[in-house]
């Protein structure tokens, strides 16, 4: 496995499968990119992730934009899963198109899923995402039906809007057999006043969690996720921002959707492409560029 200069291991590759998406969440990151072309086939995707495999990556979350628009995703994670050395396979979604997806997912070797839900109110959630909520719940509902588990709910955390929502998501969560994550919102591809406007520290969700729960613990992998057993629901607490323990274990590298790779999410200045090594099916360039993005890792918030 993979350290950088930093001494942090590399195991865990986000794939970002497409650009593109079918709602338009006012509060997306884009994972740190603009607006991209789409470059990567199915089958380039399986020789990046096999060479990445090769030098320690175990874990592969594929993303977007919204991954389930892709016509060859079943494809794509059936290749992906048939990679050596790859030992979870999961996918951020926003399970608009999961329902009639998650059994062909799971079959082809989809582990679980993360899924964006920033209200469990239909007038809220069109509101954020110009997308109606009913399909997402029947998505959500089908992903737990298909065994992508744990199935783990994304609450964005967002001031005024959904700060009232906690115990709302904890008893969904609870009949569905779910998990939730309330994550705080990042300053990316957001107008700085929209995010000065929606942005909360999560100490108070925490405070909360913290007198209802039977038991808590900071997740090993990624320090400063805290994770709350309240009996009937698990709810996990994510705030990266100014958090210079969460970026000291960082163990992420992204291939974006326009064939690159990015060592952080928070930059935009460093990545490196492999579009012409791709065309060429040149293993060697590929594998240079992977070193050298994973030495080029850096904290953002360094201590």
């Amino acid at each position: 496995m993979l350290l950088d200069s930093y001494g942090r291991s590399t195991y865990n590759l986000r794939v970002s499968v497409t650009s593109k998406c079918n709602l338009n969440c006012i509060f997306c990151h884009k994972e740190g990119n603009n607006v991209l072309e789409d470059k990567l086939t199915p089958k380039s995707i399986e020789e990046i992730v096999r060479i990445a495999s090769s030098y320690g990556v175990k874990k592969v979350k594929v993303t977007g934009g919204e991954p389930l628009i892709r016509e060859d995703i079943v494809e794509i994670v059936n290749r992906v899963s048939s990679i050596r050395g790859i030992q979870d396979l999961s996918m951020v979604t926003n399970a608009y198109l999961l329902e009639n997806l998650a059994e062909p997912l799971k079959r082809a070797g989809l582990n679980r899923v993360n899924i964006n839900l920033p209200s469990l109110n239909p007038k809220k959630y069109y509101e954020l995402t110009k997308g109606e909520l009913e399909p997402v719940i029947k998505g959500i509902k089908a992903a737990v039906k298909y065994g992508l588990t744990p199935v783990k709910i994304n609450m964005v955390l967002l001031k005024g809007i959904n700060d009232d929502e906690l115990d709302d998501y904890i008893k969904f969560s609870s009949e569905i057999n779910a998990q939730i994550q309330v994550i705080e919102l990042e300053p990316l591809k957001i107008k700085s006043e929209l995010y000065d406007k929606m942005h909360l520290e999560p100490s108070f969700i925490e405070e909360i969690l913290e007198k209802r729960a039977l038991k808590s613990w900071v997740r090993e992998s990624m320090h400063r996720r805290k994770v709350y057993d309240l009996g009937n629901s698990i709810v996990e607490v994510v705030h990266p921002i100014d958090n210079t323990e969460f970026c000291s274990f960082c163990n992420r590298i992204r291939l974006t959707s326009d064939g690159a790779f990015k060592p952080c999410l928070m930059r935009d200045d460093n990545k490196i492409y492999i579009n012409d090594a791709i065309t060429k099916n040149d293993h060697s360039k590929i594998l240079k560029a992977y070193l050298k993005s994973v030495m080029s890792r850096e904290p953002y918030f360094k201590p």
